[in-house]
């Protein structure tokens, strides 16, 4: 009988797998000194949502907007899911997850499911409960050990959208009072004294101190408060005489802050990294970068950590907002034993969106309007090349901008780049550049509560933001076309955006074959220089060489004059009878714009001479090097080695194709002669 309990024991094991395993490493293996700046290693401990999953198992569970989190000392988690969800979960130190409170969106005090939440942010513990920055409902709620919410600062209080919350050595709550650019304290009794901070964005530091979008507040036992000052870029800290200064800048808007018993700070910054601040304020980055991957240091990966919360010397666990994940972030030498967690892949749900076609920018919202550009085309001056990451549609300045999906802001800094041709505003999925945001065609802010307006002495609009958890259905005016005299439409995650163009734009047309411009197609030798030695018509190639086409797409409705980029290249080698030979029986596809590439692309895949008028040429012109590689996003260079060929006539047939299928067929083909000899370079 004890072999038998022994054997299903064993078998209950392997069937929690790597979950349970990971839950019973990460809190119950022994602590041990930690050396200095510590190595850390970042493991996925629950999300994901995982098919086969233990019921209530922590990868069973799929969080919506996963961003504040607090944590036990004996291992139980608590996790504000926000956006979309509105509730509160507990995850218990065997990885069991259960829903504390909340249920659907909305204002109300009460237990467990009969709660309400509106977008809760930040989580901290204290007096013996949970407090919650309810940042939709302007308010900070409390949830007992029972699971009772009740609301201790309600939208009387004059709080607007906090998103982070502490509680201090002496019981008070230290909110983190967002779009009032202030840190308050809420006292036992419930009555809230400002500590720091003005009317409006700014930054200073000392007695009469500023902040610029506050989001995350921690206190460490002298009683220090430390700010995540997001619109700034800082961490600030607040001492016990309410004097502000500055310990770290540039540090991409952090949103979360944690303090350990060592002295160290720990930062979530929104952009993909955890940074350890250390007690003689000493910086580094423990983990992270934009993505997913687990694994060490800098090769994990986070997209848009959120909230921080420190579990013991050496583990800190971290909520990954946009990957939907509860990570833990721990000392190399305390994983010797870390099983894996089981296989992963964070994505942005193309097809999930895809299930509704995107309306256009503009009204008539079905469109259509004439497309300027599309992703992947080269931007910029030479040297500094750059590439687009979505679509831009036409329309003359002061145009009113419309949400083309409905859907809520899930960011505190939804809007950014204020006054400037390239100001932005992104609503879940969707972003939207060159406009006015939330502002008319004559600057004046539009009458819509949303939108947090700050002025200048003159009572001009000198700033906008937008408040987190802000819901806009399809349609709504979000501002105005600005001095670039089109919007800009990216749809995906920030820097993964994919080609709006694959998701049904309504009343799109494209019955147009792309051209290739006559003897536009190049070889350019390994030596950098144009090969033009020709023989009997054909040009004579040697070597490694680039192929290079200069060659442009037009779509129905546009200007005659209108050049867009493609969709897809490649090319394929024929013999001297016009057949494909062996390896090219199909095109080989090279490039493919369906998201948006990396910083290299421009200089890998497009030659000297590409860009649009604006930046100096004459006119637009597209010079695609068909030999490097685009996909997924990530541009490789590449050549044709023609010594792997045997010497004879060949003919070089260019793929170029647009998002609708059209291919070129006009100046697609270029007759070579490979040789065995050399060039000869003077």
């Amino acid at each position: 009988m004890r072999r038998w309990i022994l054997l299903f024991s064993l078998a209950s094991v392997i069937l929690l797998g790597a979950a349970g395993a990971v839950w019973l490493w990460a809190f119950y293996e022994p602590e041990r000194p930690l050396e200095p700046a510590w190595d850390a290693v970042v493991t996925t401990i629950a999300g994901g949502g995982i098919r086969g999953s233990i019921p209530a198992g922590p990868f069973a569970a799929r969080f919506s907007d996963p961003f504040g989190i607090a944590a036990t000392a004996d291992g139980t988690i608590f996790v504000a899911d926000g956006v979309g969800a509105h509730r509160i979960h507990r995850i218990a130190p065997d990885g069991t997850v259960s829903v504390l409170a909340g249920s659907t969106e909305g204002f109300a005090d009460g237990r467990g499911a009969d709660a309400r939440f509106k977008t809760p942010s930040g989580l901290a513990l204290g007096n013996g409960a949970i407090y919650v920055a309810d940042t939709g409902n302007n308010a900070i709620r409390r949830i007992a050990a029972d699971g009772t919410v009740s609301t201790i600062a309600g939208p009387e209080a004059g709080l607007n959208g906090p998103v982070g919350v502490a509680v201090d050595t002496s019981g008070r709550v230290i909110v983190a009072d967002t779009y009032n650019d202030r840190i308050v304290a809420i006292a036992p009794d419930g009555a809230i004294t400002p500590l720091a901070g003005s009317a409006g964005p700014g930054f200073a530091d000392g007695a009469s101190a500023a902040f610029d979008t506050p989001c995350g507040v921690a206190v460490d036992a002298a009683g220090n408060i430390y700010v995540a000052d997001t619109g700034n870029d800082a961490v600030r800290v607040i001492d016990a005489s309410g004097i502000v200064s500055t310990i770290a800048t540039g540090w991409d808007a952090p949103l979360a802050v944690a303090t350990s018993a060592g002295g160290s700070v720990f930062v979530a910054g929104a952009r993909g990294r955890i940074l350890e601040i250390g007690p003689n304020r000493e910086q580094r980055v423990g983990a992270g970068g934009g993505g997913y991957p687990d694994g060490a240091g800098a090769d994990a990966r986070f997209r848009s950590p959120s909230g921080i919360a420190v579990m013991a010397p050496g583990r800190v666990v971290v909520t990954d907002r946009r990957n939907g994940l509860v990570r833990l972030v721990a000392a190399r030498s305390l994983v010797e034993l870390r099983p894996p967690a089981p296989p992963l892949a964070p994505h942005f749900a193309a097809e999930a969106f895809d299930r509704t076609p995107l309306l256009w920018p503009f009204a008539p919202f079905e469109g259509p309007f004439e497309i300027t550009g599309t992703l992947g085309e080269p931007r910029g001056g030479a040297g500094s090349k750059r590439v687009p990451a979505g679509l831009d549609v036409q329309a003359p300045e002061g145009t009113p901008v419309h949400v083309v999906r409905g859907a809520a802001s899930d960011d505190p800094l939804a809007a950014g780049a204020f006054g400037s041709l390239n100001e932005s505003v992104r609503i879940g999925p969707v972003a939207y550049v060159h406009l006015r945001v939330g502002r008319d065609h004559r600057n004046r802010a539009i009458e819509d509560d949303r939108f947090v307006v700050s002025r200048d002495e003159a009572g001009d609009v000198a700033g906008i933001r937008l408040k987190r958890g802000s819901r806009f259905a399809a349609g709504e005016v979000i501002g105005t076309v600005n001095r670039f005299y089109h919007a800009h439409v990216n749809v995906g995650w920030p820097g993964e955006e994919l080609n709006p163009l694959r998701f049904r734009l309504t009343h799109f047309k494209d019955t147009i074959r792309p051209v290739i411009v006559g003897g536009g197609v190049r070889i350019i030798g390994d030596d950098g220089l144009p090969v033009t030695t020709r023989a009997r018509r054909r040009l004579v190639v040697q070597g490694r060489v680039r192929i290079v086409v200069d060659a442009w797409d037009h779509v129905d409705g546009n200007l005659a004059r209108r050049r867009l980029g493609l969709y897809r290249l490649g090319y394929q080698v024929l013999d001297a009878q016009g057949v494909p030979i062996a390896g090219f029986e199909q095109p080989l596809e090279t490039i493919r714009f369906d998201r948006h590439p990396d910083a290299d692309a421009a200089r890998i895949v497009y030659a000297s001479g590409s860009g649009i008028p604006v930046y100096g040429s004459r006119r637009t012109r597209f010079l695609y090097v068909v030999t490097s590689t685009l996909r997924d996003g990530v541009a490789t260079d590449g050549v044709l080695d023609t010594t792997t060929f045997a010497p004879g006539d060949y003919t070089l047939r260019i793929l170029a194709a647009d998002i609708s299928g059209n291919e070129a067929i006009r100046n697609r083909d270029l007759a070579i002669t490979i040789s065995a000899t050399p060039r000869v370079i003077e």
